[in-house]
């Protein structure tokens, strides 16, 4: 069989994407999602809950699970780092540029989110790579907290401020 003629027999013959029933950003082929903010407060409650999760664990003193768990929190956090920074921040970035005070939150929150975002993969990158043992775990727990206490701070805003603005039509 040719499966060249196979797949081309199969082609829609357009290039173009389907046409959204959801507006799009514009200037760009970012779509609306419905479901976007549901994934995302989900997003949020999984990396609230790797932190505690590594916290109960420094408390057990073991040591390769903490690390672990910090691999799985780096992970997490790149998966929705794509999804924030592709989908939220830019679809709403397009749709508010004409009302410079949104605008300018959006561009804050973004800039707090990935300072906060470049120091927990900095502190999972560091604590990953090295092997935490007693001696380490008091300063790890305080790296931790603190981190921890930022990344609180940041979700509660943007859930607070900016999830409001995400909508379909303005």
């Amino acid at each position: 069989m040719d499966l060249r003629k196979f797949f081309k027999d199969r082609q829609t013959g357009s290039s173009t994407p389907p046409p959204s029933i959801y507006p799009r950003a514009p200037g760009t082929s970012i779509g609306y999602d419905p479901l976007l903010i549901k994934r995302l407060r989900a997003d949020h409650r999984r990396l609230l809950d790797l932190f505690a999760q590594t916290q109960a664990l420094l408390t057990t003193t073991d040591y390769d699970a903490v690390r672990r768990k910090l691999g799985e929190l780096r992970i997490i956090l790149q998966e929705h780092l794509v999804i924030v920074t592709n989908k939220f921040y830019v679809y709403l970035a397009r749709q508010l540029a004409d009302d410079r005070e949104k605008a300018a939150l959006v561009s804050g929150h973004r800039r707090a989110m990935l300072s906060n975002s470049r120091e927990i993969m900095d502190f999972a990158g560091t604590y990953g790579a090295i092997r935490l043992d007693d001696r380490g775990a008091e300063l790890f727990q305080t790296e931790l907290l603190a981190i921890g206490a930022a990344l609180v701070r940041r979700i509660e805003h943007e859930e607070s401020e900016l999830f409001a603005l995400y909508r379909a039509a303005y």
